[in-house]
């Protein structure tokens, strides 16, 4: 297992266009952050307007999930880094479809102004972590509940993989909506626009299918060869 990991690291990274690809991705990741940054400055000024009420926020407890929130999605981000270790062939697509995630989701921010609740639990100034997990309180769509269901889209074809970051996906959009930190149209929302950005990734970055297609391919076939 790890000579074959170990091997696919170095048959993708001797590959000049693998580093372009994977540079390229680093590219978009950028312009996305950069973008979810724009949005966050944008914010300051929104969240001093006219909070909206909300069906399920009106009706349920708030819950101190501060921990969950932010050393939940940490833990995210090792797992994450962790299987890219493993499928590397998988690093180009997904930096850029996160890149794109970001890209769309800061649009979309802007164009929902909405002011925090009376309750609604801000963003800590705590560090990086807190700032990164909490979003500095940006709305539409929840970036907990959207982060881990790309990934989960991305990793269909594993199943652990998949099941493990649905499960990840629940968990935080359960987890924002008790912790008031969301308006619910942000958590329930998610489902529906991720998958159409996923679909626009794999139209805009479609070259860099062929990494994961080839390493789905040798995946399957070691384990044969070694019977």
């Amino acid at each position: 297992m790890k000579y074959h990991t170990l091997h696919k690291h170095r048959t993708l990274w001797q590959d000049k266009h693998f580093l372009l690809a994977v540079f390229l991705g680093f590219v978009v990741l950028a312009i996305g952050f950069g973008a979810s940054e724009l949005a966050r400055h944008h914010l300051q000024h929104a969240l001093r307007g006219t909070w909206e009420h909300d069906l399920f926020l009106d009706n349920l407890p708030v819950m101190d999930l501060e921990y969950f929130l932010v050393w939940g999605l940490e833990l995210l981000f090792a797992f994450l880094a962790a299987i890219i270790f493993l499928h590397p062939g998988y690093l180009p697509f997904s930096i850029k479809a996160i890149g794109l995630l970001y890209l769309i989701r800061s649009f979309f921010i802007i164009l929902t102004p909405l002011g925090a609740r009376p309750e609604q639990v801000i963003a800590p100034t705590n560090g990086m972590l807190y700032e990164l997990a909490y979003g500095s309180n940006e709305f539409f769509f929840s970036g907990h509940t959207s982060f881990p269901l790309i990934l989960a889209l991305i990793f269909w074809h594993k199943p652990i993989i998949r099941s493990v970051l649905l499960i990840a996906t629940a968990l935080f959009g359960m987890a924002v909506l008790l912790a008031h930190t969301h308006y619910s149209i942000d958590v329930f929302a998610a489902p529906f626009i991720v998958p159409t950005i996923f679909a626009m990734s794999k139209k805009l970055f479609a070259g860099d299918l062929k990494y994961i297609q080839k390493q789905d391919m040798t995946e399957k076939e070691v384990p044969a060869a070694s019977h």
